[in-house]
């Protein structure tokens, strides 16, 4: 009864387009209900159209229509989608175009990729037929990626869509959007091949870095090293030496330091794009730089760590502290060390920065050192340490400029 009554209910529902597109919602509901007035509701939905004057408006009630009876699982849908198209042609192309391209909307959310792709090839105005045959290509893809059913027909819609994408960017986005679909099926020689053909330098550059990162995410990249050095080398022929240290700074956050670093030093100012790649993953990814320094040659990290530290000092972080403990290890001299002590008297851990100046045999080196802990115990007034720390400093006029500024701070810290 409560069925019959919504179904009369509808009725009264003074907007024709509206009440065609209830009138099939609630078909649509019915059919997962099995309930067998699903027939009526999409009959009171057809019939609500002869109310629309609009013929615009009477070809979108009608594609709404043939969209949830398609939701519903019932197969004459399409036949109402070819109705729309048919009539579609007294329109202005303008609006024709506008029905087509919601028409290819509607089929590519019932997952119906090639009546989709056969309907975006009608759309008269190429810049609205370009995009919509790549919305195509992306939904395409990312069904591929959410699910291997059917892998093999999603792929060959995708193609079928992408052999009438000639414009950029439409071209290489779908391109890229066909690499993922590959790569999700585990077609990871097909997704390299495919971005290949980008011609576009932006886009090869994002290609890249995304097919890099999804290798190394799923744990196979070292079974493509060589096609993507490869690929990296043509790329960087096609699109300039700027291109390699984009490349390079992918396989390095992929993990592939050796490889990176192979990359820039073919390049004719290696040390400056070295240092360029190390500043730009220091703020992506810190975790990266340890095994990058290792890679390098002795004066390459000096200098890189140098870079590294002064970047470091500008905004010091405890999330850092690997990365300053890398540059330590790596760069064994005591002008770097200073740097490090530096930066743990900035953050407070004064001890740790005392405890690498007392070994300090510079006697220049370990004064800096030693003066900076002791002005940092003297801020806490901790004027003992800072005592202690001052004696430590070997410079005698350093340190009696020191104990001169200490007990003259302790006595107006202590008063009287």
């Amino acid at each position: 009864m409560l069925t019959v009554e919504v179904l009369k209910s509808a009725d009264i529902i003074p907007d024709p387009y509206t009440r065609a597109v209830t009138y099939a919602r609630l078909g649509e509901a019915l059919v997962r209900r099995r309930d067998s007035l699903y027939k009526e509701a999409f009959l009171k939905a057809f019939d609500a159209l002869k109310d629309i004057n609009d013929p615009e408006l009477l070809l979108r009630a009608t594609l709404a229509i043939g969209y949830h009876m398609g939701k519903a699982g019932i197969k004459a849908y399409y036949k109402v989608f070819l109705r729309v198209v048919e009539d579609s042609a007294a329109l202005s192309p303008p609006v024709r175009d506008e029905i087509l391209a919601l028409a290819v909307r509607y089929l590519v959310s019932l997952g119906d990729l090639g009546q989709a792709v056969t309907l975006a090839t009608e759309i008269s105005d190429k810049k609205l037929r370009q995009a919509t045959l790549f919305s195509i290509v992306r939904a395409g893809s990312r069904l591929t990626q959410d699910s291997s059913l059917k892998a093999a027909y999603k792929l060959r819609k995708i193609k079928l869509a992408l052999e009438y994408i000639t414009d950029e960017p439409y071209r290489s986005k779908a391109l890229i959007e066909l690499a993922k679909a590959f790569v999700a099926v585990g077609s990871y020689e097909r997704a390299l091949a495919t971005i290949r053909e980008i011609e576009s330098p932006d886009w090869a550059k994002i290609a890249f870095k995304e097919l890099t990162f999804s290798l190394n995410k799923r744990g196979v990249i070292d079974k493509f090293i060589g096609g993507l050095s490869e690929l990296a080398n043509e790329f960087s022929s096609r699109f300039g030496a700027d291109f390699v240290i984009e490349l390079a700074e992918a396989f390095l956050l992929a993990g592939k330091p050796d490889i990176a670093v192979r990359m820039l030093h073919n390049l004719e100012d290696s040390l400056h794009a070295i240092s360029e790649v190390a500043l730009d993953v220091l703020e992506k990814n810190p975790a990266i730089i340890p095994d990058f320094l290792e890679v390098l040659s002795d004066e390459d990290a000096r200098i890189v760590g140098k870079l590294l530290m002064d970047k470091i000092l500008e905004n010091p972080t405890k999330a850092l502290e690997e990365v300053v403990k890398a540059v330590a290890r790596r760069v064994r001299s005591e002008a770097m060390w200073v740097k490090v002590a530096r930066y743990y008297t900035l953050l407070g851990e004064v001890e740790t920065a005392r405890n690498i100046g007392v070994v300090l045999q510079d006697p220049k080196l370990r004064s800096i050192v030693l003066a900076d802990v002791a002005r940092s115990y003297l801020k806490q007034n901790r004027i003992e340490e800072a005592i202690d720390a001052a004696l430590e400093v070997r410079d005698r006029k350093f340190a009696s400029l020191l104990m001169s500024e200490i007990l003259v701070r302790a006595l107006s810290v202590g008063g009287t």
